[in-house]
């Protein structure tokens, strides 16, 4: 698999209540039709929190939101795993953001995810790196829909 070290320019943040929309509405239609989780890795005790969604696309069953890193490391590519471990260590000590797509195991196959992470400041602490993992698709022409809640 190539790799790439994208060099990004910072974005301009784009305020969802700009065009009526709140960050709650935003959050949910963003995992509305996959896989989406979010964690936090604390630098100083190593804890590893994640969302059910974690869990689901690792295929690991969810203990009180602490991700076992072991069973985690088991769950991604041999191949990429190294590369992920480059991503924590320079975002942690570089106080960077990242992101990285990357297969993780689905059965005897293998499926590709995407982490976007990044640094942030923790007053008492080294700080923690927060992110968000989803399910990464190839692009295909698709429609899909929900029930509305109301």
């Amino acid at each position: 698999m190539p790799l790439r070290f994208d060099q990004l320019d910072h974005k301009q943040f784009q305020d969802c209540t700009s065009v009526g929309m709140t960050e709650h509405e935003v959050v949910e239609l963003a995992q509305a039709f996959r896989l989406y989780g979010f964690w936090s890795i604390n630098l100083d005790t190593g804890l590893f929190l994640a969302t059910p969604d974690v869990y689901r696309i690792f295929d690991m069953q969810s203990e009180d939101g602490r991700m076992n890193l072991v069973e985690f490391r088991e769950h991604i590519h041999p191949d990429d795993l190294p590369i992920l471990m480059e991503c924590f260590e320079r975002c942690s000590s570089q106080k960077q953001s990242y992101h990285m797509i990357y297969r993780v195991k689905r059965g005897a196959d293998w499926k590709f995810v995407r982490t976007v992470g990044k640094f942030r400041e923790k007053p008492g602490t080294s700080g923690e790196i927060v992110g968000i993992t989803y399910e990464f698709f190839e692009r295909l022409r698709t429609a899909a829909f929900t029930d509305s809640d109301d």
